[in-house]
């Protein structure tokens, strides 16, 4: 055993015998560590006792569930061109119920900082959105189809409204049913219905 101490005080080549074992090495390292390997027991058993060590550490790692849309995320935002923030394809347009009849909803864009939100709207005739409150933002709206009907006026394909901060909205119907356009706040409020 003294000997065996007195070769581990000698040999450098312990710490790059760990960083082998764990794939730490730059690319260029590993042929050379791996020739030292072949002459040195105390590296190759560094090697092996590493080996082990990391095995045994990445056992008490408790496993996780990703988060989710987490995929959905990363394989939307691996393919966005330089510059682009969201890019929603019409094929992969998820449309989502909402609590009410006959109004369902696709979010294209959501800006948790600024707490924007960019959305389609469909609605079936005779659907109603209720009032609601915006808070601190403009909320956009552009009807792509159909009519949007309000109290004291309506929009058709092709009209833009923008709707003041910090001010309550009325309730909307459609005749035709409609697809819109919003660009809104997460901190809006829909009043009870």
């Amino acid at each position: 055993m003294i000997s065996g101490v007195s070769r581990v005080q000698q040999c450098d080549g312990g710490e790059m015998a760990s960083l082998y074992a764990l794939g730490l090495l730059d690319e260029s390292e590993p042929s050379a560590l791996e020739q030292h390997l072949n002459s040195c027991s105390v590296c190759a058993a560094e090697v092996r006792e590493s080996g082990e060590l990391a095995v045994q550490l990445a056992a008490t790692i408790p496993p996780s569930l990703p988060p989710a849309g987490l995929r959905q995320r990363v394989l939307t935002e691996a393919v966005l061109p330089r510059g682009v923030l969201a890019l929603v394809r019409g094929e992969n347009t998820r449309w989502q119920p909402t609590a009410f009849a006959g109004v369902s909803t696709a979010k294209l864009f959501e800006d948790p900082v600024r707490g924007e939100l960019a959305s389609l709207i469909r609605m079936i005739p005779g659907a109603r959105y209720p009032s609601h409150h915006h808070h601190a933002s403009v909320e956009h709206c552009y009807v792509l189809e159909g009519d949007l009907v309000f109290e004291d006026h309506t929009l058709t394909a092709g009209d833009y409204s923008a709707g003041s901060p910090n001010n309550d909205h009325g309730s909307a119907t459609t005749t035709q049913g409609c697809l819109l356009f919003i660009v809104h706040n997460l901190r809006d409020q829909v009043h009870a219905h």
